[in-house]
């Protein structure tokens, strides 16, 4: 009697039991749970190689093909890519005794066809099967010192677009970045269900057979670890790293770490910008770097003249000038900028460059007026014997010059062209062949010339910029320029005489072009600025084999976007350095340099002398920091220097 008490107390309870559930069933009704919240509107999986959810187009994919040799980053390609995608990793751990016999298996069986090869003579895998039988070998080693682990994974990602067009776009788009590094991303024909839900985080994998062995050194390469440390053997002190508090160490021109030496800063009006840069070029003089430096606001004077370089203001009343037509002799260099012995004139190279400084002055040439003055500047030096040979540069023999008064000896540089003797040309051209549109220009040009408002650049270099190749720093003070004409003009003429002085000479030694407030040359509001962009983008181009780099510093973010030379000189510069930002240039900032949100709200929050470096792959937030004598070199310059 009692064990029949006991089973009906039981059945009794596992009724109430069975109650309870039943009003928890009805107080859960009309409740959301984690997969109605996942779940789309609406599901197609009708096609065999992609699903639609509601109006989005995915398809699914599993890593078949995969580099000889994983190392940290390998699948940086992935985490980064600039598309919707989600990427999965599965992983599970391997049984050591079975993993063990696996390798001993795997390696009898390749001993074996290696002896084959061998007793057929045929050499052709011999090399191969050795080197993966000693792999084989220092694996199960490593096994059974328990120093490593056998994992199986399972690499996977699921691509979503807007339309079925842009999908096949986006996958070929992605097969072509991924085969180029021997991967390989399996579309799963057939089996887009399985593989979108082995994806999605559920922490379950529905495809068993797409596994693939990795010890875990190997495993460790796979996760998306973020590289906040930036520190180069032989790099400058940039600044301390937020995260970790160590210095930031980079190296500009090592070409084993940064395909070049170009650096783009970036910077809000007192957000520290100016400040950045002369501290990175003193500490650059430290490294044997020599620097030139573009300077339309005055701000440099106090650094240059600490350091011993030569300061020079060019303006109308200044005793410093510069010759646009000045050429020089160049290096030769191959490629990648080694020396190859010899020097050459690139005289096509600087007839373009005067032409281009032509069309700034007047506004723009029409296709007749580009053809004739670029006849009229060559014709200025192959009247004076100047052709690609370096000799031709200079006099052979002594003669005395009844215009400047000046006895010209051997060995002496022969006198350039200057301004004056291209105008007469053009004007004696236009008028003897009555061409409207030269006669046209000659006029345009008049104000340039001798006894003309804006005739500084119609001169002969002055004695003391001839010989600056030694001093650590020159900078070029045109804040004195008038702003909407002369001062891009003056800009051209110094980065055009800085190439021809500077970076074409020494390839043996380090340089910079530094060029602040660089969207001057850029803005479409300033004369001329079709040809200043260009100018600045091929130098960003070409600068690179001359074993130099361009600086280039801007308040103005939009105008390098609004311009398609802007766009270049941004794309060339390897290294790119951002202060606080303005939130207007918030959207094109993250746009234009794939920039994260948490980068852009550090950007928007920064304080003044906070940076964000962005150095190839490698990315980090840190401090300017500088020692009490540097803040002193460099600080603004006071109302007595204002007035030398």
């Amino acid at each position: 009697m009692l064990g029949l008490k006991t089973q009906k107390k039981e059945i009794d309870l596992n009724l109430e039991k069975e109650e309870l559930k039943e009003n928890e069933n009805i107080l859960e009704r009309g409740m959301y749970s984690l997969k109605d919240f996942l779940a789309p509107i609406s599901l197609d999986r009708s096609n065999e190689d992609y699903l639609v959810l509601g109006k989005t187009y995915t398809r699914s994919f599993i890593m078949k093909g995969f580099p000889q040799q994983a190392y940290i980053g390998w699948l940086n390609d992935l985490y980064n890519y600039d598309g919707d995608m989600d990427v999965m990793i599965h992983v599970e751990p391997e049984n050591d005794r079975q993993a063990i016999e696996s390798l001993t298996k795997t390696i009898t069986e390749y001993e074996t066809q290696l002896l084959i090869e061998k007793e057929k003579g045929n050499i052709k895998n011999i090399t191969k099967l050795t080197d993966d039988i000693t792999a084989l070998y220092e694996e199960r080693r490593k096994l059974e010192r328990n120093t490593e682990k056998l994992f199986q994974i399972q690499i996977g990602a699921t691509l979503f677009t807007n339309s079925k067009d842009n999908l096949e776009k986006e996958t070929q788009k992605l097969d072509n970045k991924l085969r180029g590094k021997k991967m390989y991303l399996m579309p799963m024909y057939l089996r887009q269900d399985e593989t979108f839900k082995s994806i999605l985080p559920y922490g379950k994998s529905y495809i068993k057979d797409m596994y693939r062995n990795f010890n875990s050194g190997a495993l460790t390469s796979t996760f998306p670890f973020y590289n906040n440390e930036i520190f180069h053997k032989n790099g400058v002190f940039c600044g301390l790293n937020h995260r970790t508090g160590s210095s930031i160490m980079i190296d500009f021109y090592d070409r084993s770490v940064l395909k070049n030496g170009n650096i783009t800063v970036l910077g809000q009006v007192g957000s520290g910008k100016s400040f950045f840069v002369s501290l990175l070029t003193m500490r650059s003089t430290l490294r044997g770097i020599r620097s030139v430096i573009i300077d339309p606001e005055g701000e440099y004077m106090k650094l240059t003249k600490a350091l011993g370089g030569a300061y020079i203001r060019i303006s109308a009343d200044s005793k410093a000038f510069i010759n646009p037509f000045d050429i020089e002799e160049s290096d030769i260099v191959d490629e990648d900028g080694f020396p190859l012995g010899g020097k050459e004139v690139l005289i096509k190279d600087k007839v373009s460059d005067v032409l281009n400084l032509i069309a700034i002055m007047a506004g723009g040439l029409t296709g007749n007026q580009k053809s004739i003055a670029s006849d009229m500047i060559l014709k200025l030096y192959v009247d004076r014997g100047i052709t690609e040979d370096p000799n031709s540069l200079y006099i052979t023999e002594p003669y005395f010059d009844k215009v400047t008064k000046q006895l010209y000896h051997d060995g002496m540089k022969k006198p350039m062209p200057t301004f004056s003797d291209f105008w007469k040309l053009i004007d004696e051209y236009g008028r003897k062949n009555e061409d409207v549109e030269i006669i046209t220009l000659a006029n345009t040009l008049k104000i340039f010339k001798k006894g003309g408002i804006y005739d500084l650049f119609d001169t002969q270099t002055s004695e003391d910029l001839k010989n600056f190749s030694n001093k650590p720093i020159v900078t070029f003070d045109i804040s004195k320029l008038e702003e909407n004409i002369l001062r891009p003009i003056g800009m051209y003429v110094a980065l055009s005489w800085t190439w021809e002085k500077f970076v074409k000479k020494n390839p043996h030694i380090k340089k910079r072009v530094v060029c602040d407030e660089a969207w001057m040359l850029v803005s479409k509001n300033m004369a001329g600025s079709d040809y200043t962009a260009q100018f600045l983008e091929n130098a960003s181009r070409r600068i690179r084999k001359r074993n130099a780099g361009l600086l280039v510093a801007s308040q103005n973010f939009s105008e390098f976007t609004n311009n398609i030379h802007g766009q270049a000189v941004l794309k060339n510069a390897e290294t790119k350095i951002f202060l606080s930002q303005d939130p207007s240039d918030a959207d094109d900032l993250r746009d234009t340099f794939r920039l994260s949100d948490g980068e852009i709200n550090f950007l928007l929050s920064a304080n003044r002398g906070d940076i964000l470096i962005k150095l190839k792959s490698e990315s980090a937030t840190a401090s300017v920091v500088a020692f009490p004598y540097e803040a002193k070199l460099i600080e603004k310059k006071t109302k007595k220097e204002n007035r030398e």
